[in-house]
């Protein structure tokens, strides 16, 4: 009668006990993370016999449960954190990528300021003595200038705010390494099977795809349910270790990228990035540093291709055509701690090619001191000051121990219209060649501008000069004085004293041509046409439109591949999150069944117990009477 009293007790404990899991495993049916839990029994054996009247002393004693168990798929939980890391790669690279490409299209655009640039030359060319048009084109060139330094900035911009995301994702892999390894602590210490070991198990699990969004992992599980966590694959870097948890950071990469270093300063480990938000930040930031790259070269093109041809004309007093644009130019940072408000202005030198500097003001002197950044030179005394071609002058009221850094920037940041006046327009080409009116041939001369004879020549020649074709079709450069500077062939350029010249076509015996520098208001508009024609002039990158649409497709293209992919991979990973649902997941209609059968079961073994009773006191009421 015991050992029915005792059988049916453990079958109701260990049926009570499945329904409170199934009742657990129903509430917790939406929670992210949750994995279904069951209850696993066996059979309990009776101690052994205590007298020779017990009959089948190693027969069953009853039911005992022996923990709960986790319906947990690791094949699938690894799956779907990788599925998730390239989804978090890819939408972090979407993120940033877009950001780029806006900073270089629509209204941030350089095509339109280099159209309308061009199309100002079209006018000058039209009208080259026009004073409208002239500062129409000297304005066009200043606000393509800006928005190169525009597009400059917001990309350096974008690079410091990316910076700063990878940063926060480092620092949220170092938090989720701390988390995941207080929960391996409490997991040695909690009793394998029990319901606290399970839902630190299920906490294990949602900090480990926590993680996998960050940086691509290796995980490995002991007997106890603890992870060990490596960086990348199997080979990778420790970021957890059973209760011992590493430090993380970003560094930028020197030709773009980050790379990730695990563990303390001195010696840490780099660890790849092929999945998760910092690999996606990872190559934002290659495509944006690229932009950079091409945005340079593009405004150094710019600039280098349109000095060249201004400097090759003349401007409308006769004076040799200046630089138009600077390449470089100084960007002041106000230290965070000044206390007055102090503005300062900057002015380069040409030509000038300073480092970086810093500006200090001494309060009881009440002079400033301009130094180079290595203090391998310095001025000091009251405004304004120079140094290395770098002019500053003050405004406002500083205070003692005020600090501005002076930093050189160059390509699209420092490209910028140099100080013209209108009449500074070398819209005439600087030399002048014409036919003489006999000339019996057919040719016509070519004449650009060159670089001075070496050595000068002595006494100097004489303008103008001219080119006369001898007998056989021999040419030769003479001065007004019949000096001979030089002779050559048809076809071939002629070297004069800043100059060079070339015949083509038939020319005949005795024809010639004669050489001479523009005068003020007689140039015409040749140098103009020149420098419309840049416009169509091919590079290696081809035309400086080509270029431009090179830069714009370097962002567009990858953007483009990467929707693609992270449309691709979402639904990789919506299937892994299925598949893995289906494995670990509760299912409301299993559970119900389930309760139905565990409720069936309790309501039996409450049975036997109520028909033990009922039996045993029968037994004591025959045996009083």
């Amino acid at each position: 009668m015991s050992d029915l009293l005792g059988l049916s007790l453990s079958g109701v404990r260990a049926t009570r006990m499945a329904l409170e899991q199934i009742a657990d495993n129903v509430a917790n049916a939406a929670t992210p993370g949750h994995v279904r839990r069951s209850v696993q029994v066996g059979s309990l054996l009776p101690p052994a016999a205590l007298s020779p009247f017990e009959r089948d002393p190693v027969g069953a004693g009853g039911v005992e449960v022996r923990g709960i168990v986790r319906a947990a798929d690791l094949i699938r939980q690894d799956s779907l954190r990788r599925t998730e890391g390239d989804v978090a790669m890819l939408e972090a690279a979407e993120r940033w990528l877009s950001l780029v490409q806006a900073s270089l299209t629509g209204p941030a655009s350089l095509a339109q300021p280099l159209s309308e640039l061009f199309a100002s030359l079209s006018d000058l060319a039209a009208d080259p003595s026009s004073i409208a048009v002239r500062a129409t084109f000297l304005s066009r060139a200043d606000a393509l200038a800006d928005r190169f330094n525009a597009s400059a900035a917001d990309l350096g911009r974008l690079e410091r705010d990316l910076k700063a995301d990878a940063d926060g994702e480092a620092a949220r892999l170092v938090s989720l390494g701390r988390a995941l390894a207080e929960v391996n602590l409490q997991l040695r210490r909690t009793t394998p099977g029990s319901g606290a070991a399970a839902g630190l198990a299920d906490r294990r699990d949602k900090l480990l795809g926590e993680i996998a969004q960050v940086a691509t992992i290796d995980v490995r599980l002991d007997a106890r349910g603890m992870a060990q966590v490596r960086l990348g694959d199997a080979g990778g870097p420790l970021l957890v270790d059973g209760p011992r948890s590493e430090a993380a950071r970003v560094v930028r990469a020197p030709d773009g990228g980050f790379v990730l270093r695990i563990g303390a300063a001195g010696s840490d480990e780099p660890a790849p990035l092929l999945s998760g938000a910092l690999a996606g930040l990872s190559l934002a930031r290659t495509l944006l540093v690229e932009a950079g790259n091409r945005l340079d070269a593009l405004a150094d093109r710019v600039a280098a291709d349109m000095n060249a041809a201004h400097m090759a004309g003349a401007d409308a007093t006769g004076a040799d055509g200046e630089p138009l644009f600077a390449t470089t130019r100084m960007v002041v940072d106000a230290a965070a701690g000044n206390g007055g408000d102090a503005r300062i202005a900057v002015s380069l030198a040409d030509g000038a090619a300073p480092g970086p500097m810093r500006l200090a003001f001494n309060a009881t002197s009440g002079e400033w001191t301009l130094a180079r950044a290595d203090l391998s030179a310095s001025v000091t005394g009251t405004m304004p000051l120079s140094l290395d071609g770098v002019t500053v002058e003050a405004a406002g009221t500083p205070r003692g121990g005020d600090l501005f850094l002076l930093s050189p920037r160059t390509g699209a940041a420092g490209i910028a219209l140099r100080p013209l006046a209108p009449a500074q327009v070398a819209a005439a080409p600087r030399w002048l060649a014409d036919a003489a009116p006999g000339n019996a041939g057919v040719a016509r001369a070519e004449i650009r501008r060159g670089p001075p004879l070496d050595p000068p020549p002595a006494p100097p020649l004489v303008l103008p000069l001219a080119v006369e074709v001898l007998p056989g079709g021999l040419l030769e450069l003479r001065d007004a004085d019949g000096v001979v500077v030089t002779s050559g062939a048809v076809g071939d350029w002629l070297a004069g004293d800043g100059f060079e010249i070339r015949i083509s076509g038939r020319p005949a015996e005795g024809d010639s041509f004669r050489i001479r520098m523009t005068e003020p208001g007689q140039g015409g508009n040749a140098n103009a046409v020149a420098l419309l024609a840049l416009r169509e002039a091919r590079g290696p990158l081809g035309t400086l439109e080509d270029s431009h649409d090179r830069l714009v497709s370097g962002i567009a293209v990858p953007l483009s591949e990467t929707r693609v992919r992270e449309e691709a991979a979402r639904a990789n990973r919506d299937a892994a999150a299925e598949a893995l649902a289906q494995a670990s997941g509760v299912d409301l209609n299993r559970e119900a069944a389930e309760m139905l059968l565990f409720q069936q079961a309790y309501q039996a073994n409450a049975r036997i117990i109520q028909t033990a009773r009922e039996t045993f006191a029968a037994l004591l009421q025959s045996v009083g009477t």
